[in-house]
């Protein structure tokens, strides 16, 4: 069974995305089904065996960026650049005179340098074929690029998933799974494919077992350097909290939310993290459970205990864990309490309904702190904060 990536990094000047991880079946079949095909140097029939032949060269998307370069690329772009897990980044490579953009995604636990990630696509247009008119690129079923027309792609591969017209182009986008696509532009002028991006970002499900089991749970240097507050203060920017007894200055470790009377529930959390990443977990201290995401803020991957929580809630339908925050802010405290404090704060009213209404504090520029307070009416006394410090 396949699994996908979990999250992309576009560098190029796009954006970011960031997904739930997905986990199909579908694509077993497919893509194990076209392994041997494509070392018999034939394409597979399959549409979705994101394969192509490049000058004679079957390319099988996702492949290693060792066995990509052994192909004849060169890696075009900064020696240096890293990529985190569940990552990738769109680099340039050439081959003599052509050049493509190339994703180089980490399937790994640990972040790497970009050239040690697996390749997960790749995309040329005309203007980065001009230069290189004689290479031949075919795909499944007869396509080839610079010759195949609109209805010789629809004829072999059938109707698209997508189709976007306008008065320079139509795009076809024949998509098997979130992130598992292949387009194809034809040209207005000419007729036939300028361009085509293929993409096939996944895994095999337990493909990172054995380093998942390698992975020390001895304290990360992120760990070793938390120091836990000794008065709450007045600050309420400090990030510091009184959750459920103690003092944390959040980011905190989960190990310290151990250390001070919490029992991790193994069951519902992640054991282990990959870096730059979060995990979730799940806690409970006297018979009230505290579950969220906690992030691991070492590039390589780590134990869930090493990572960091860096919210925390207080809930009376549900985990109500005693929280205090600096400048006086608790849970269970009545409206005419709260008020002259918010009267501080950059706050607004963010939802107001018959029985509840809702306060935020936030400031610009600062999107990484956050409270979150819950107001009952006809208490008059909040009943839920949530609090967040990145």
């Amino acid at each position: 069974m396949k699994k996908k990536i979990v999250a992309f990094l576009l560098t190029c000047g796009m954006c970011i995305l960031t997904l739930g991880g997905t986990v199909f079946a579908e694509g077993e079949a497919t893509t194990e089904a076209t392994a041997a095909e494509a070392a018999t140097g034939e394409l597979s029939d399959d549409i979705y065996s994101f394969q192509l032949k490049l000058d004679g060269d079957i390319y099988q998307f996702p492949m290693s960026c060792a066995d990509f370069i052994a192909l004849g690329w060169t890696y075009a772009e900064d020696e240096d650049t890293d990529i985190s897990p569940y990552n990738y980044s769109s680099f340039r490579f050439t081959k003599g005179d052509l050049e493509a953009y190339v994703d180089l995604c980490n399937l790994g636990l640990n972040t790497m340098p970009a050239t040690q990630c697996s390749v997960g696509g790749m995309s040329i247009d005309s203007y980065q074929f001009g230069d290189a008119p004689e290479t031949v690129i075919e795909f499944p079923r007869g396509l080839t690029f610079n010759v195949s027309t609109l209805d010789d792609v629809k004829a072999a591969w059938g109707e698209p998933s997508d189709t976007y017209e306008s008065d320079l182009y139509t795009k076809l986008t024949y998509e098997y799974d979130l992130y598992q696509s292949i387009e194809f532009q034809i040209d207005s002028e000419t007729g036939v494919i300028d361009k085509f991006d293929i993409e096939n970002l996944e895994q095999e499900e337990g493909a990172n077992d054995a380093a998942a089991a390698e992975v020390s749970g001895e304290p990360t240097e992120e760990v070793l350097a938390y120091e836990a507050p000794t008065e709450l203060g007045d600050d309420i920017r400090s990030g510091i909290v009184e959750f459920a007894g103690d003092l944390y200055q959040l980011p905190a470790p989960v190990s310290v939310f151990i250390e001070n009377g919490f029992t991790l529930k193994p069951e519902d959390s992640d054991s282990v993290v990959a870096g730059d990443y979060f995990g979730w977990f799940e806690m409970i201290k006297d018979g009230k459970e505290f579950r969220g995401t906690a992030d691991n803020l070492s590039p390589n991957a780590t134990t869930i205990e090493n990572c960091f929580v860096t919210k925390v809630e207080a809930d009376s339908y549900d985990a109500d864990l005693p929280l205090a925050l600096p400048g006086g802010i608790s849970n269970h405290m009545s409206v005419d309490e709260l008020m002259p404090i918010l009267e501080t704060l950059p706050y607004e009213v963010s939802s107001d309904t018959d029985n509840y209404t809702y306060y935020t504090v936030r400031e610009e520029g600062n999107s990484g702190w956050s409270i979150n307070i819950t107001v009952e009416k006809e208490g008059n006394t909040v009943t839920s904060i949530e609090f967040e410090n990145r």
